[in-house]
């Protein structure tokens, strides 16, 4: 399988539950690392307050970026926060 060159976003404080979760996304932008993370973790449409916390998390995330990795795009990896 080809795989362009890619960045690694390495998103911290979101993926809550009681306490932040992180999350680390392969991607060729920002704008896609940002789609990939609420299709992956947003809900398709029967809950509008689980898409509403995750884009207020994604917004407030702090951001890491690793430029020029050989991945495919998508979720590399995460842990949801813990209580």
């Amino acid at each position: 399988m080809k795989t362009n060159t890619m960045n690694l976003y390495i998103l911290n404080d979101v993926l809550y539950d009681y306490t932040p979760g992180m999350c680390v996304i392969a991607a060729e932008s920002l704008s896609q690392c940002k789609t990939l993370f609420m299709k992956e973790f947003g809900d398709d449409g029967d809950s509008e307050y689980i898409n509403q916390n995750r884009q207020k998390e994604l917004d407030n995330a702090s951001i890491k970026v690793i430029e020029g990795v050989n991945h495919p795009a998508g979720v590399v990896d995460y842990v949801f926060g813990g209580g």
